[in-house]
């Protein structure tokens, strides 16, 4: 994939995403395989055995002392380097807890939203650690396992805060009546919503509206608690929002392809050698194909948001409304060394949909470049913004809603911005729906 120019997708969550992984298999392969002492057998390829002497050398000769694990991610993180890849780095010891959060969908933390200004605690996950610990809506940190924490913007608390799962942290916080108090949280999951908004634009109509932020393991089920909200309002019509949604695991995005579909195939995965593998749709899961559809994209929806979104229009489950999507059609694999504590996330061959359409925007094939809307609405910086950050808020939860609309009026008051991208889908459905 040395041709790939550079580019690089938005961080759209403040968590981050995972983008368009097919994880396939988790220790697997062992380091010493293909680096290390071992690598001077005669059997082994000659590239192997230089590597091999160079890392020996290295660790031998070098002017100062070197750590041997330390040199291999190296030399790993340089080969990955040389291919001039975007979509395929080194995966080390610090941010493998991170590749583990972004396919599970569960992130590693206490469990607690704090106001972005303030850094002050909005409120804490229902029976998360932080809830269970006693931690309430208003609550201030004052110190983090001892360190002052009082100077900090809520970036610099959360990364305090972090730490891997099923250690112990030890917070000191300060009540809105002025009262102190300590306790100590075990870090543990913590579920991260993929799937955000879920509304009716049109009582009348039956007309939903549902945000997928990403695609994780836990996507398909909460796309259809999404569905059950809806249909027990008798939904006649739906809008599928992927718009700021950069990706995440294949599998998920065929799971929620097969909702909207009777069976048949999703996509191809086109790699280098042998033939292409069809990823097919579950008619065992389709409750949601007698439905009219349509499917919002923007700029920054890419990898298995155009792969869900052109397997429905080429299927002629839904039309598309919005903008030219991103254009990653290449989809990468993630092998895990657990012995060398790192991982390998590297491109392996290309999305393509039911009609053969190469999704990629780095390649000169004459239909490549992201998906083309059926009806273009072009939306401004201003509105996108505006936009995003209605779609990235969480509303409370039910049993701190009052308290905290009470705490942050702000938060109260927040309205949904001007979108001329879901108004355009909402009157294409009613007049579906009329018709």
């Amino acid at each position: 994939m040395s041709s790939m120019a550079r580019r690089s997708i938005p961080a759209l969550h403040p968590l981050g995403i995972l983008v368009g992984s097919v994880l396939t298999g988790i220790g697997v392969f062992v380091a010493e395989t293909f680096l290390g002492p071992i690598l001077t057998r005669s059997m082994t390829p000659p590239e192997e055995r230089i590597l091999g002497m160079v890392h020996e050398r290295l660790l031998s000769s070098y002017v100062e002392p070197k750590d041997p694990e330390w040199l291999m991610h190296r030399a790993v993180e340089g080969m990955l380097d040389g291919l001039d890849d975007p979509y395929t780095y080194f995966v080390g010891p610090e941010d493998l807890q991170r590749l583990d959060e972004d396919s599970t969908g569960k992130l590693i933390g206490i469990g607690v939203i704090l106001d972005g200004s303030t850094g002050i605690v909005r409120y804490p996950h229902p029976d998360g650690p932080a809830e269970l610990a006693g931690i309430a809506p208003g609550d201030r940190f004052l110190s983090v396992d001892g360190l002052d924490v009082t100077q900090m913007t809520t970036d610099q608390i959360v990364q305090a805060i972090k730490g891997p799962r099923g250690t112990a942290t030890r917070l000191g916080l300060e009540r809105q009546n002025g009262t102190l108090y300590e306790t100590e949280v075990v870090r543990q999951p913590v579920q991260r919503t993929t799937v955000g908004r879920v509304e009716l634009l049109d009582r009348d109509a039956g007309i939903g509206h549902i945000h997928i932020r990403s695609f994780a393991r836990t996507t398909p089920a909460e796309l259809d608690q999404a569905l059950d909200q809806l249909y027990s309002t008798e939904l006649r019509g739906l809008v599928l929002d992927l718009r700021f949604n950069t990706g995440g695991l294949l599998d998920a995005a065929v799971n929620i392809a097969s909702r909207f579909l009777k069976g048949g195939p999703v996509c191809s995965l086109q790699v280098r050698d042998g033939d292409d593998l069809v990823r097919v749709a579950d008619a065992k899961l389709s409750r949601a194909a007698d439905i009219p559809l349509v499917v919002l994209l923007n700029r920054r929806s890419a990898s298995g948001s155009e792969v869900l979104a052109g397997a429905l229009r080429d299927r002629g489950a839904a039309i598309l409304v919005g903008e030219q999507s991103y254009g990653k059609g290449v989809y990468q694999q993630v092998h895990r060394y657990r012995t060398g504590n790192f991982a390998l996330k590297f491109t392996a061959g290309y999305y393509l949909t039911p009609s053969g359409r190469i999704l990629e925007g780095n390649t000169d094939h004459s239909r490549g470049g992201g998906l083309l809307p059926d009806l273009p609405v072009a939306v401004n910086l201003e509105q996108s913004g505006e936009i995003q950050g209605w779609l990235g808020y969480d509303f409370p939860p039910a049993k701190y809603r009052e308290q905290v609309f009470n705490l942050f009026p702000r938060v109260a008051e927040l309205k949904a911005p001007a979108d001329p991208v879901l108004n355009t889908a909402l009157k294409h459905l009613q007049k579906v729906i009329q018709a």
